[in-house]
């Protein structure tokens, strides 16, 4: 009984979920850092026993994991610059003024944003070589944000109902217009939904496939997605260099989660649930 007391239940859930979520990737770090005569030792250690970055210096230098990256990052950080942008006005609209029809417009925003993404590769790849920005670091980003504007308004809207209208109307009294209310006055007051919403965004188009698969054709415009997906049937490649490749595109993801936790978790329950 002194056990249980110690360790509730519901704690000891939260240390085995953590612990599923967390050995694969620690295994995937640690493999891809060790010497490669290690890899196939028996009985395999834990630990590696040195410090080998040859892997990792491989994959960035040698299969061009660099250039991957540096895509990888550039699309996911417009997508977001081009999405929070629309996400934050249409959440802002669709809570404060009286649009007519607004529930069915709402229902298409969620829609939108629930429908498999694999429906809208095809019509949206046509699109793209109308507008001949096929194959372009645009077109992927543009194919980014057809997801991930619905996704950023359903949440914005969440928050935006919880602000008081009081605060606009003293706002507007003291002779602020709308803009300046929602950019000097509310904005700030949901940073923590703005932000949450923003690393969300960026996950999203970081993790992206599919869009890339079809919109992207040059090698030199690669994601990393598409990068491992592409290079996952070379036969060359050992265990460890495909987990290199692997922490490399994971590693950035897990940072951005230790260092804006507190963002996630209190953006997240405080906004997303409401909308």
């Amino acid at each position: 009984m002194r056990i249980i007391n110690r360790f509730p239940l519901p704690a000891a859930m939260a240390w085995l979920v953590g612990a599923v979520l967390f050995v694969p990737i620690a295994w995937m770090v640690l493999t891809a850092i060790r010497p490669e005569h290690e890899l196939y030792q028996v009985p395999l250690r834990i630990l590696p026993g040195a410090l080998d970055m040859a892997n990792i210096q491989s994959a960035w230098y040698e299969k061009s994991f660099g250039q991957f990256f540096f895509n990888s990052a550039v699309n996911s950080v417009l997508s977001v610059l081009f999405s929070m942008p629309i996400g934050i006005l249409a959440g802002y609209a669709f809570s404060r003024f009286e649009i007519r029809h607004s529930k069915y417009y709402r229902a298409y925003v969620l829609f939108a944003y629930m429908v498999p993404i694999i429906i809208l590769v095809v019509p949206f790849y046509l699109i793209a070589v109308w507008l001949n920005i096929y194959n372009t670091r645009m077109g992927h980003v543009l194919g980014l944000s057809t997801y991930a504007i619905p996704f950023a308004t359903w949440v914005m809207i969440g928050y935006f109902e919880q602000l008081p209208k009081e605060v606009e109307h003293s706002a507007a009294i003291d002779g602020a217009d709308r803009m300046k209310t929602l950019i000097y006055i509310l904005a700030p007051m949901i940073k923590p939904g703005v932000v949450a919403t923003a690393l969300l965004t960026f996950i999203l188009a970081w993790d992206d496939y599919i869009f890339a698969l079809i919109l992207l054709d040059s090698e030199t415009l690669r994601t990393l997605p598409l990068a491992i997906g592409y290079l996952s049937s070379d036969y060359e490649l050992t265990d460890g260099l495909m987990m290199a490749m692997g922490t490399i595109t994971t590693l950035p993801i897990l940072l951005l989660f230790v260092f804006f936790q507190k963002y996630f978790v209190g953006g997240m329950t405080s906004g997303a649930v409401k909308g």
